[in-house]
């Protein structure tokens, strides 16, 4: 009898395994304070790292940019774990929600994929200084879509995260404001 292969998990699903990963009491304080510390741009040399990634991350996602791009969600994730890692808005509504300056949020949705190194964890510190959670499906959506071969893969992920924005904004206007309808 033949099995079926085992179905290819969406990036988003092993995101949010990673995420679980991080919250478990078992994965321990020393490995969550060594990603913290992670430079996504530097060295990946990582026991913490590559442990995590072994049991989460298909072999075939982490070659030569997957690697990095991993890297990156992990040290996101571990920046707000145990407690604000996971169950946020989408990025660009949570980023509203927060006070994150149109400013930054403009370098943001134009920067590369190495300036995301930079930037990105900027703008999760930011968030989870606020209280904010993050949402672990936006962040490597964002992070994979910088390192697609396809512009338009991450014209996609940047409209979305400022289709969110602005969305947030007006609905906090209008909430903040409240329309009155005169009777006639």
């Amino acid at each position: 009898m033949n099995t079926p292969p085992e179905a290819v998990p969406k990036p988003e699903a092993v995101a949010l395994a990673l995420a679980a990963r991080l919250a478990q009491d078992s994965f321990g304080t020393g490995p969550l304070a060594t990603l913290r510390r992670l430079d996504p741009g530097g060295s990946l040399a990582e026991p913490a790292l590559h442990r995590l990634l072994a049991q989460e991350v298909p072999d075939a996602w982490l070659g030569a940019r997957g690697l990095r791009d991993w890297a990156l969600l992990v040290h996101l994730l571990a920046l707000g774990a145990p407690d604000l890692h996971r169950g946020g808005a989408r990025l660009g509504a949570a980023l509203h929600a927060a006070g994150f300056s149109e400013s930054r949020l403009a370098r943001l949705l134009q920067a590369d994929r190495t300036a995301l190194d930079v930037l990105l964890p900027r703008a999760c510190r930011f968030l989870l200084a606020k209280g904010e959670h993050l949402h672990p499906p936006a962040l490597i959506q964002l992070i994979r879509a910088a390192s697609a071969t396809d512009p338009a893969y991450l014209d996609d992920a940047r409209t979305a995260i400022a289709r969110d924005f602005y969305r947030a904004e007006r609905d906090a206007d209008r909430a903040a404001s409240p329309v009155s309808v005169e009777a006639s």
